[in-house]
């Protein structure tokens, strides 16, 4: 087998934390070049680097091109709660919350 290029890494990721990323991805800085994030930005490289990652997830999930992408995005974000917590609802409380 080829070895990858030294500059080259490869992430392993759960397939539903894959298609949430993708779908923020898609949502944020595919749509308008990114001006979603824009204040977020730092350096201009950050934008092509993210579709990078984008065009990344895209070439291994099959989800975005199913009928019913939208509920296997629902469920892939309700796997991701319920596996790693939501940022919002109060679930790591007990690492410095109140």
């Amino acid at each position: 087998m080829p070895q990858k290029p030294s500059d080259e890494i490869t992430l392993t990721l759960d397939r539903s934390v894959a298609l949430v990323l993708f779908e923020f991805l898609s949502r944020t800085v595919d749509d308008d070049d990114g001006e979603a994030v824009l204040e977020f930005i730092e350096d201009e490289a950050e934008i092509p680097a993210l579709w990078v990652l984008m065009a990344a997830l895209e070439s291994v999930l099959s989800e975005p091109l199913a009928p019913d992408y939208e509920r296997k995005v629902i469920a892939a974000r309700q796997a991701v709660s319920k596996r790693f917590g939501g940022a919002f609802s109060g679930d790591g409380e007990d690492e410095g919350g109140a």
